[in-house]
């Protein structure tokens, strides 16, 4: 039984509050406080932030499920008021600066380089649909009417049924949400540009296997990569913008230091010195993983004294590319290059012009053999791009997971090092 309520006040039956002006307005408390409970809960956490947010992509959602079925909650509410309480958590555990956009970044697709984590607004949305098409394909003819009486085409769930299924509805749903995300955030000048890039360039396989290896890495080196990738890291040129140091100028060779500079062009010979080494650390990696795998009509030159493989130098005078597979009859080239994230097709446009005329290089003794050249990108936070072709011409597999990963995992620890010694 329902007790008596004073006017103004509210009730519970059967789960649900029910308020006196039906405005929801004891329930939006509710959720908004229980919401808190659990975000500073995890706040609390002695975890890393990479556990935080699985956490919270995962469990939290499914606390609030009622919620979002039995109230319909307004857009300004989950937006402004839920969503925006989630997003001052997560920014604090990736200690991300207050000019990121975390809202957009973080409910964009993994292939784009965000978390893939839907906000409340959209989990709210899709919830609604499904209530929507409950009434639509109900068994009742009373609820099909009301279906049809309460039906407009000004509502979005409803719009999206009319000559669809479900299941199409809700692809087209999460579809419009997630471009709605990745057209804010990657229409960023600074903080979207390397992941347009990245998906441009990397195939998707590639950048789900960088995301498995930044979410096992430590929790500093898991934000840094983050941070990194939306150009956020605090550098001389952000901590100006910020109002935060008085000059933008690297102090080692007095260009402006931005994100860019201090991973991959600054030209002091410190800089140059590790990114050599960083460079040289991951074509090792490649090469030893080459060498088991060759034909055995097959030979490896390298440019580095790697054990199974021959020097560079003897195949060509004067130049020096990286990787050489020769066979019987060519020499296939593969160009390794560690660059910056946003110059991953400059990089390798750069290389194949470098290269063009390699033949006119060939020592006499391998004057006839044909030469074939082709690039390997790898980014300084660990994006991997293969030429498919250096490996089918060449006889050999292409890079394996493993590899991929090991990869990604050496370019952000080097890279890391650098940032850290800018």
């Amino acid at each position: 039984m329902i007790p008596a309520v004073p006017l103004g006040g509210s009730f519970k039956y059967l789960g649900k509050i029910f308020d006196f002006q039906a405005l929801n307005a004891v329930p939006r408390k509710e959720f908004e406080t229980k919401l808190s409970k659990f975000l500073a809960k995890i706040s609390s956490l002695r975890v890393r932030s990479q556990t935080k947010l699985k956490i919270f992509s995962v469990y939290v959602p499914s606390q609030f499920n009622f919620e979002l079925k039995v109230y319909d909650f307004t857009d300004a509410f989950l937006s402004g008021v839920i969503d925006r309480l989630c997003i001052s958590h997560i920014r604090e555990w990736l200690e991300f600066p207050l000019s990121s956009c975390v809202w957009e970044w973080t409910s964009s697709p993994i292939n784009f380089c965000g978390l893939g984590i839907p906000t409340f607004a959209q989990r709210a949305a899709r919830m609604k649909l499904t209530r929507r098409h409950l009434l639509q394909s109900s068994k009742n003819p009373s609820i099909r009417r009301l279906w049809e009486s309460s039906k407009g085409p000004n509502t979005l769930a409803d719009s999206l049924l009319e000559g669809s299924d479900l299941a199409h509805a809700m692809r087209v749903l999460k579809d419009s949400q997630s471009q709605a995300s990745l057209n804010h955030f990657l229409g960023l000048k600074s903080q979207g540009l390397m992941a347009k890039v990245v998906n441009e360039s990397v195939v998707p396989n590639n950048i789900q296997l960088w995301k498995q290896v930044m979410d096992a890495m430590p929790d500093h080196i898991f934000i840094f990569a983050r941070k990194a990738m939306m150009n956020q890291l605090p550098t001389l040129h952000n901590l100006k913008l910020w109002n935060c140091s008085p000059t933008n100028l690297c102090p080692r060779c007095g260009l402006d230091q931005t994100n860019k500079h201090v991973l991959s062009n600054c030209s002091s010979p410190d800089a140059l010195a590790r990114y050599t080494n960083r460079h040289n650390d991951i074509l090792e990696l490649i090469a030893k993983w080459i060498v088991p795998k060759l034909k055995t009509d097959h030979s490896l030159y390298c440019d580095l004294r790697v054990p199974g493989a021959y020097q560079v130098c003897d195949l060509f005078t004067g130049s020096r590319p990286d990787l050489a597979i020769v066979t019987p009859s060519k020499i296939v080239i593969g160009e390794l290059t560690v660059c910056h994230e946003t110059n991953l097709e400059r990089s390798r446009d750069y290389k194949l012009q470098k290269y063009s005329n390699l033949e006119a290089a060939r020592t006499v003794e391998f004057r006839n053999r044909r030469v074939e050249v082709h690039t390997i990108e790898v980014s300084t936070l660990g994006f991997v791009v293969a030429e498919p072709n250096f490996f089918k011409q060449a006889g050999i597999p292409p890079l394996d997971h493993l590899l991929l990963k090991e990869l990604a995992r050496s370019a952000v620890l080097a890279s890391r090092s650098i940032y850290c010694n800018r």
